[in-house]
Protein backbone atom coordinates (compact mmCIF):
# COMPACT_ATOMS: atom_id res chain seq x y z
CA UNK A 1 0.00 0.00 0.00
CA UNK A 2 2.55 2.49 1.15
CA UNK A 3 4.61 1.65 -2.13
CA UNK A 4 2.00 1.69 -4.14
CA UNK A 5 1.32 5.44 -2.71
CA UNK A 6 4.95 5.95 -3.57
CA UNK A 7 4.92 5.08 -6.99
CA UNK A 8 2.12 7.00 -7.39
CA UNK A 9 3.71 10.09 -6.35
CA UNK A 10 6.45 9.71 -8.38
CA UNK A 11 4.36 9.30 -11.74
CA UNK A 12 2.88 12.72 -10.95
CA UNK A 13 6.22 14.63 -10.56
CA UNK A 14 9.22 14.67 -11.67
CA UNK A 15 12.45 13.85 -10.13
CA UNK A 16 13.16 18.05 -9.86
CA UNK A 17 9.66 18.58 -8.74
CA UNK A 18 9.57 15.72 -5.72
CA UNK A 19 9.84 17.44 -3.03
CA UNK A 20 13.05 16.88 -0.60
CA UNK A 21 10.99 15.46 2.26
CA UNK A 22 8.73 12.84 0.69
CA UNK A 23 10.71 10.17 -0.38
CA UNK A 24 12.66 10.02 3.01
CA UNK A 25 8.72 10.00 4.38
CA UNK A 26 7.77 6.98 2.64
CA UNK A 27 10.60 5.52 3.25
CA UNK A 28 10.12 5.92 7.25
CA UNK A 29 5.95 5.23 7.17
CA UNK A 30 7.44 1.80 5.43
CA UNK A 31 9.81 1.28 8.05
CA UNK A 32 7.51 1.92 10.66
CA UNK A 33 4.92 -0.86 9.05
CA UNK A 34 7.45 -3.73 9.15
CA UNK A 35 8.95 -2.64 12.56
CA UNK A 36 5.58 -2.60 14.42
CA UNK A 37 4.38 -5.37 13.24
CA UNK A 38 6.81 -7.55 15.02
CA UNK A 39 6.83 -5.87 17.55
CA UNK A 40 3.05 -5.52 18.61
CA UNK A 41 2.23 -8.80 18.21
CA UNK A 42 5.54 -9.74 20.21
CA UNK A 43 4.25 -7.62 23.13
CA UNK A 44 0.82 -8.03 22.60
CA UNK A 45 -1.75 -5.88 24.20
CA UNK A 46 -1.27 -7.84 27.90
CA UNK A 47 1.93 -6.39 29.69
CA UNK A 48 2.15 -8.86 31.76
CA UNK A 49 2.50 -11.51 29.15
CA UNK A 50 5.03 -10.79 26.35
CA UNK A 51 5.03 -13.48 23.65
CA UNK A 52 8.79 -14.17 23.36
CA UNK A 53 8.55 -16.55 21.04
CA UNK A 54 7.34 -14.21 18.62
CA UNK A 55 10.22 -12.41 19.11
CA UNK A 56 12.56 -15.96 17.45
CA UNK A 57 10.73 -16.54 14.10
CA UNK A 58 13.05 -15.71 11.13
CA UNK A 59 10.32 -13.79 9.36
CA UNK A 60 9.85 -11.54 12.41
CA UNK A 61 13.94 -10.94 12.80
CA UNK A 62 13.62 -10.08 9.20
CA UNK A 63 11.10 -7.64 9.30
CA UNK A 64 12.62 -5.97 12.08
CA UNK A 65 16.21 -5.74 10.68
CA UNK A 66 15.08 -4.28 7.41
CA UNK A 67 12.56 -2.32 9.17
CA UNK A 68 15.10 -0.87 11.67
CA UNK A 69 17.88 -0.40 8.56
CA UNK A 70 15.00 1.29 6.16
CA UNK A 71 14.11 3.79 9.07
CA UNK A 72 17.55 4.73 9.96
CA UNK A 73 18.42 5.42 6.19
CA UNK A 74 15.38 7.54 5.83
CA UNK A 75 16.49 9.72 9.27
CA UNK A 76 19.62 9.77 7.20
CA UNK A 77 18.49 10.87 4.19
CA UNK A 78 16.56 13.56 5.94
CA UNK A 79 19.45 14.71 7.82
CA UNK A 80 21.46 15.28 4.77
CA UNK A 81 18.74 17.00 2.99
CA UNK A 82 19.78 21.16 2.61
CA UNK A 83 16.77 22.39 3.12
CA UNK A 84 17.89 25.72 4.94
CA UNK A 85 21.33 27.48 4.69
CA UNK A 86 21.11 28.21 8.80
CA UNK A 87 23.53 25.62 10.31
CA UNK A 88 21.60 25.88 13.60
CA UNK A 89 18.43 25.32 12.30
CA UNK A 90 18.96 22.36 10.49
CA UNK A 91 20.98 21.26 13.81
CA UNK A 92 17.77 21.67 15.47
CA UNK A 93 15.48 20.01 13.19
CA UNK A 94 17.25 17.39 12.73
CA UNK A 95 18.07 16.39 16.17
CA UNK A 96 14.54 16.49 17.04
CA UNK A 97 13.23 15.08 13.88
CA UNK A 98 16.30 11.72 14.51
CA UNK A 99 14.74 11.75 18.06
CA UNK A 100 10.77 11.53 17.10
CA UNK A 101 11.89 8.79 14.64
CA UNK A 102 13.45 6.31 16.70
CA UNK A 103 10.82 6.98 19.62
CA UNK A 104 8.33 6.30 16.89
CA UNK A 105 9.90 2.84 15.51
CA UNK A 106 10.17 2.04 19.23
CA UNK A 107 7.19 2.55 19.96
CA UNK A 108 5.27 -0.23 20.93
CA UNK A 109 8.49 -1.43 22.91
CA UNK A 110 8.09 1.84 25.60
CA UNK A 111 4.26 1.47 25.34
CA UNK A 112 4.48 -1.56 26.91
CA UNK A 113 6.86 -0.72 29.24
CA UNK A 114 4.60 2.03 30.39
CA UNK A 115 1.39 -0.29 30.32
CA UNK A 116 3.75 -2.45 32.79
CA UNK A 117 4.58 0.03 35.17
CA UNK A 118 0.83 1.13 35.59
CA UNK A 119 0.01 -2.48 35.91
CA UNK A 120 2.62 -3.15 38.63
CA UNK A 121 1.56 -0.21 40.37
CA UNK A 122 -1.75 -1.46 40.59
CA UNK A 123 -1.14 -4.88 41.84
CA UNK A 124 0.72 -2.92 44.15
CA UNK A 125 -1.87 -0.80 45.74
CA UNK A 126 -4.37 -4.17 45.41
CA UNK A 127 -1.76 -6.24 47.40
CA UNK A 128 -1.43 -3.41 50.28
CA UNK A 129 -5.15 -3.13 50.25
CA UNK A 130 -5.50 -7.06 50.81
CA UNK A 131 -2.93 -7.32 53.66
CA UNK A 132 -4.55 -4.04 55.57
CA UNK A 133 -8.00 -6.16 54.97
CA UNK A 134 -6.42 -9.34 56.76
CA UNK A 135 -4.89 -7.80 59.64
CA UNK A 136 -8.51 -5.62 60.02
CA UNK A 137 -10.39 -8.84 59.78
CA UNK A 138 -7.76 -10.76 62.02
CA UNK A 139 -7.65 -7.93 64.94
CA UNK A 140 -11.74 -7.38 64.95
CA UNK A 141 -14.17 -10.04 63.19
CA UNK A 142 -11.82 -12.96 63.97
CA UNK A 143 -11.43 -11.70 67.59
CA UNK A 144 -14.85 -11.10 67.89
CA UNK A 145 -15.69 -14.60 66.46
CA UNK A 146 -13.87 -16.58 68.68
CA UNK A 147 -15.24 -14.54 71.74
CA UNK A 148 -18.88 -15.42 70.53
CA UNK A 149 -17.94 -19.20 70.15
CA UNK A 150 -16.51 -18.96 73.88
CA UNK A 151 -20.06 -17.25 75.41
CA UNK A 152 -22.57 -18.98 72.74
CA UNK A 153 -24.41 -19.76 76.00
CA UNK A 154 -24.84 -16.05 76.89
CA UNK A 155 -27.38 -14.71 74.64
CA UNK A 156 -27.21 -10.88 75.42
CA UNK A 157 -23.04 -10.87 75.24
CA UNK A 158 -23.62 -12.66 71.54
CA UNK A 159 -25.79 -9.42 70.74
CA UNK A 160 -23.46 -7.13 71.90
CA UNK A 161 -20.39 -8.54 69.95
CA UNK A 162 -22.40 -9.18 66.89
CA UNK A 163 -23.77 -5.59 66.93
CA UNK A 164 -20.56 -3.65 68.03
CA UNK A 165 -18.74 -5.78 65.00
CA UNK A 166 -21.17 -4.86 62.75
CA UNK A 167 -20.89 -1.31 63.33
CA UNK A 168 -16.88 -1.85 63.00
CA UNK A 169 -16.92 -3.39 59.71
CA UNK A 170 -19.98 -0.81 58.43
CA UNK A 171 -17.46 2.18 59.80
CA UNK A 172 -14.43 0.51 57.70
CA UNK A 173 -15.85 -0.69 54.53
CA UNK A 174 -17.58 3.19 54.25
CA UNK A 175 -15.07 4.81 55.72
CA UNK A 176 -16.89 7.52 57.30
CA UNK A 177 -15.78 7.47 60.22
CA UNK A 178 -14.53 11.67 61.57
CA UNK A 179 -13.48 12.08 65.12
CA UNK A 180 -15.67 12.67 67.70
CA UNK A 181 -14.62 15.92 68.68
CA UNK A 182 -14.95 17.19 65.28
CA UNK A 183 -18.19 15.50 64.00
CA UNK A 184 -21.36 15.22 65.66
CA UNK A 185 -22.32 12.98 63.90
CA UNK A 186 -19.71 10.34 65.08
CA UNK A 187 -20.09 11.90 68.36
CA UNK A 188 -23.77 10.58 68.39
CA UNK A 189 -23.32 7.04 66.56
CA UNK A 190 -20.69 6.73 69.91
CA UNK A 191 -23.29 7.45 72.27
CA UNK A 192 -25.84 5.31 70.92
CA UNK A 193 -23.51 2.64 70.66
CA UNK A 194 -22.54 2.83 73.95
CA UNK A 195 -26.67 2.53 74.76
CA UNK A 196 -26.99 -0.37 72.33
CA UNK A 197 -23.58 -2.28 74.53
CA UNK A 198 -24.99 -1.77 78.03
CA UNK A 199 -28.75 -2.60 77.49
CA UNK A 200 -28.35 -5.09 75.07
CA UNK A 201 -30.88 -3.57 72.98
CA UNK A 202 -30.51 -2.50 69.09
CA UNK A 203 -31.18 1.52 68.06
CA UNK A 204 -31.55 2.48 64.65
CA UNK A 205 -29.78 5.64 64.50
CA UNK A 206 -29.79 7.85 61.30
CA UNK A 207 -27.91 11.41 61.18
CA UNK A 208 -28.21 13.72 58.34
CA UNK A 209 -25.18 16.10 57.85
CA UNK A 210 -22.75 17.01 60.14
CA UNK A 211 -20.96 19.83 61.94
CA UNK A 212 -18.18 20.32 64.53
CA UNK A 213 -18.55 19.36 68.06
CA UNK A 214 -19.97 22.74 70.05
CA UNK A 215 -20.77 22.85 73.36
CA UNK A 216 -24.44 23.04 71.86
CA UNK A 217 -24.49 19.67 70.04
CA UNK A 218 -22.44 17.97 72.97
CA UNK A 219 -25.07 19.11 75.81
CA UNK A 220 -27.82 17.77 72.21
CA UNK A 221 -25.74 14.33 72.13
CA UNK A 222 -25.86 13.94 76.25
CA UNK A 223 -29.76 14.21 76.08
CA UNK A 224 -29.76 12.27 73.24
CA UNK A 225 -28.21 9.37 75.06
CA UNK A 226 -30.45 9.99 78.12
CA UNK A 227 -33.66 9.52 76.03
CA UNK A 228 -32.36 6.89 74.38
CA UNK A 229 -31.49 5.26 77.61
CA UNK A 230 -34.57 5.73 78.96
CA UNK A 231 -35.82 4.26 75.75
CA UNK A 232 -33.78 1.09 76.15
CA UNK A 233 -34.80 0.66 80.16
CA UNK A 234 -38.41 1.29 79.84
CA UNK A 235 -39.97 0.81 76.36
CA UNK A 236 -40.07 -1.89 73.92
CA UNK A 237 -38.69 -2.16 70.43
CA UNK A 238 -37.97 -0.71 67.55
CA UNK A 239 -36.08 2.04 68.74
CA UNK A 240 -34.66 4.76 66.79
CA UNK A 241 -32.66 7.83 66.42
CA UNK A 242 -33.09 10.17 63.52
CA UNK A 243 -30.42 13.45 63.75
CA UNK A 244 -30.48 16.37 61.32
CA UNK A 245 -28.02 18.79 60.76
CA UNK A 246 -29.68 21.90 59.42
CA UNK A 247 -28.44 25.12 58.65
CA UNK A 248 -28.81 26.79 61.85
CA UNK A 249 -30.15 23.91 64.39
CA UNK A 250 -29.78 20.41 65.15
CA UNK A 251 -32.67 18.37 65.45
CA UNK A 252 -32.63 14.91 67.45
CA UNK A 253 -35.99 12.39 67.55
CA UNK A 254 -35.77 9.58 69.83
CA UNK A 255 -38.54 7.05 69.32
CA UNK A 256 -39.80 3.99 70.81
CA UNK A 257 -42.51 1.48 70.54
CA UNK A 258 -43.76 1.76 73.73
CA UNK A 259 -45.78 1.15 76.09
CA UNK A 260 -45.67 5.09 76.65
CA UNK A 261 -46.75 6.89 79.97
CA UNK A 262 -48.78 10.14 80.85
CA UNK A 263 -45.96 12.89 79.62
CA UNK A 264 -48.19 15.52 81.39
CA UNK A 265 -47.80 13.97 84.66
CA UNK A 266 -43.55 13.61 84.96
CA UNK A 267 -42.94 13.79 88.52
CA UNK A 268 -40.25 16.52 89.74
CA UNK A 269 -37.99 14.10 90.71
CA UNK A 270 -37.43 12.34 87.31
CA UNK A 271 -34.17 13.92 87.12
CA UNK A 272 -33.70 11.77 84.20
CA UNK A 273 -36.06 13.44 81.78
CA UNK A 274 -35.79 17.23 83.98
CA UNK A 275 -32.69 17.72 84.27
CA UNK A 276 -30.34 15.42 81.73
CA UNK A 277 -32.92 16.18 78.68
CA UNK A 278 -35.25 19.15 79.24
CA UNK A 279 -32.90 21.02 81.52
CA UNK A 280 -29.44 20.53 79.45
CA UNK A 281 -31.10 21.31 76.50
CA UNK A 282 -32.84 24.45 77.76
CA UNK A 283 -29.28 25.59 79.43
CA UNK A 284 -28.03 25.82 75.91
CA UNK A 285 -30.53 27.72 74.38
CA UNK A 286 -32.80 24.69 73.10
CA UNK A 287 -35.98 23.12 73.48
CA UNK A 288 -36.39 19.26 74.29
CA UNK A 289 -40.62 18.00 73.87
CA UNK A 290 -41.79 14.68 75.43
CA UNK A 291 -44.67 13.14 72.94
CA UNK A 292 -46.30 10.07 74.84
CA UNK A 293 -49.23 8.89 76.15
CA UNK A 294 -50.10 5.36 78.04
CA UNK A 295 -50.12 2.22 75.98
CA UNK A 296 -48.81 4.49 73.21
CA UNK A 297 -45.58 5.36 71.41
CA UNK A 298 -43.01 7.57 72.86
CA UNK A 299 -40.87 10.93 70.96
CA UNK A 300 -38.48 13.00 72.09
CA UNK A 301 -37.77 15.72 70.24
CA UNK A 302 -34.43 17.77 70.97
CA UNK A 303 -33.51 21.00 68.92
CA UNK A 304 -30.73 23.06 69.90
CA UNK A 305 -29.30 25.82 68.13
CA UNK A 306 -25.77 25.46 66.11
CA UNK A 307 -23.65 28.20 67.86
CA UNK A 308 -24.30 29.86 70.83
Amino acid sequence: MLAGAGVLALQRWSTEDIPGWLLPALLFLLSLGLTWSPLDGAFGQDARRLNVQGLFRRDDWLRLFVGFGLGITALGWFATWDYTESIAVRSIVTSVVVVLGVALMLAPWWLRLIRQVSIERMERIREHERAEIAAHLHDSVLQTLTLIRARADEPETVSRLARAQERDLRSYLYADRADPSDSVATALADAIAEVEDVHSVAIDTVTVGDAPLSANLAAAVAASKEAATNAARHGIGPISVYAEVTADAFEVFVRDGGPGFDADAIPEDRMGIRQSIMGRVQRHHGRAVVQSNEGGKTEVTITVPKES
